[in-house]
């Protein structure tokens, strides 16, 4: 496994962690940030890679009410 998908993973564990101790499910989170519920799955599974994880970051974040640097701490 390559560095860059172990952070991957940590970040999909952690924006997991984050939903579920907020009482959120996948499909509610994907009517809330507009993602699709399969994305949404490749995300908190750490196989999302690519531009497009930046803007879809970003509207988690907004949907917690953090910064984009507190999803890569551990919860």
């Amino acid at each position: 496994m390559h560095e860059y998908e172990k952070e991957f993973k940590k970040l999909g564990e952690n924006i997991k962690k984050m939903r579920i101790k907020n009482n959120i499910t996948v499909k509610e989170l994907s009517q809330k940030t507009g993602i699709r519920i399969p994305y949404l799955y490749k995300i908190e599974q750490g196989k999302a890679y690519g531009i497009c994880i930046e803007k879809h970051l970003y509207k988690i974040c907004c949907t917690f009410k953090i910064k984009i640097s507190e999803i890569f701490n551990d919860f």
